[in-house]
């Protein structure tokens, strides 16, 4: 067994959730078209792992929520899903780009300009190259939020670890963030891999909720702390990590 199937052995959540996380993901589910109402940049969710071009019992999946009831159609894509996966639509609910932590790709499947070599280092080659299976950092591990009052402009946060050999253990050490400008129909990856936070970080569990003045984000990378994000050009210089609570 390799360092990544003992690290997983110690680490069952990385690859299976648990029944608790599958019962609130089925919750999710059922609340999530009346709590989108206003908003539907997550109308279109993407997913599905080991893509074959000649069996489409299984692989790429898309979940549609402008269905009632919710659709899921198969959908092939050069990007598997592992554990790690984002995506974000426009207000209308038409997708823009999703992500498997490797790679940020567009509605059409291409990946974006500048858009590849996510999170980069040996658990990127050994997943993304390698086993060509999408990043492993976690259930939840990647987010996308439309950058507050700057147009066609996105932010993805994202989250990259290290394998270690003695303990042999996965550990999330960053929180990164890439920007996409969208002023155009391809769009572009602007910066990438800029470092937010260097600390033990819990596995997945990336989550952001709307601030009470309705344009900023509270973003919680791990339990024990909260980080706001500002409504300003560069979210490397308006991220901060305050007392107070939202």
């Amino acid at each position: 067994m390799d360092a990544w199937g003992l690290a997983c052995a110690r680490h069952p959540s990385l690859i299976y959730p648990t029944m608790e996380k599958q019962i609130i993901f089925i919750l999710l589910i059922s609340w999530l078209p009346f709590l989108t109402c206003a908003q539907k940049h997550d109308y279109i969710w993407v997913t599905g792992d080991d893509n074959q071009t000649f069996d489409t019992t299984h692989g790429g999946l898309l979940i549609d929520f402008h269905q009632n009831p919710v659709k899921a159609y198969y959908h092939y894509r050069n990007l598997n899903m592992f554990v790690c996966n984002a995506s974000i639509c426009d207000t209308a609910g038409n997708l823009l780009f999703y992500t498997n932590g490797c790679a940020i790709a567009g509605a059409d499947d291409n990946i974006l300009e500048n858009g590849d070599d996510l999170n980069p280092g040996w658990p990127h080659q050994l997943h993304c190259i390698n086993y060509n299976d999408g990043y492993a950092s976690g259930i939840q591990s990647a987010l996308f939020l439309p950058l507050p009052e700057s147009g066609n402009k996105y932010v993805l946060f994202h989250k990259s670890y290290i394998i270690t050999n003695s303990p042999v253990d996965v550990i999330i050490d960053q929180l990164l963030y890439s920007t996409i400008d969208y002023s155009d129909s391809a769009g572009k990856v602007t910066e990438k891999n800029v470092e937010l936070l260097h600390d033990t970080l819990a596995f997945g569990e990336l989550l952001a909720v709307k601030h009470a003045n309705g344009k900023d984000w509270w973003l919680s990378p791990r339990a024990a702390t909260a980080t706001r994000f500002m409504s300003r050009n560069s979210p490397k210089t308006v991220l901060s990590t305050p007392s107070g609570k939202p």
